[in-house]
């Protein structure tokens, strides 16, 4: 992690979290081939964040590598949850646990619309999807 993530104690900066979760859900939905499917650019739909909670464990400091691992918790009629886990890689300490939700919006109306059925079915197919 660079320098600048780290605060005057030594300590990842609370606030940094969410960009590593923000940049590990990217991941996974590149690395899943589910991009294309919340590109605003080709749909009629977007998705923007409701809610992000964090739950700190352990700190973290400037030498520690971590693993952020985001998995579908739950598909709802008009939002998604993802949970993403934060461990210290090697030895498996959590760190933190996030949760994110996003809502389905029509582009048009602007207003809370169903997430498509082909994106669910796509993100249902993911290993850890609890609905």
């Amino acid at each position: 992690m660079p320098f600048s993530d780290v605060d005057m104690h030594g300590h990842v900066h609370n606030g940094v979290y969410f960009a590593y979760v923000e940049t590990a859900l990217n991941e996974f939905l590149r690395l899943g081939g589910l991009s294309g499917r919340f590109d605003p650019r080709h749909n009629d739909v977007v998705y923007h964040v409701r809610k992000a909670e964090l739950v700190y464990h352990a700190p973290a400091g400037f030498e520690d590598e971590l693993d952020v691992t985001p998995r579908v918790a739950r598909i709802g009629d008009s939002s998604l949850t993802f949970a993403v886990a934060v461990t210290r890689a090697g030895d498996g300490t959590p760190v933190a646990d996030a949760t994110v939700v996003w809502v389905c919006v029509d582009r048009a109306t602007g207003r809370t619309t169903p997430v498509p059925d082909a994106t669910r079915a796509a993100l249902a197919a993911t290993a850890g999807e609890d609905r």
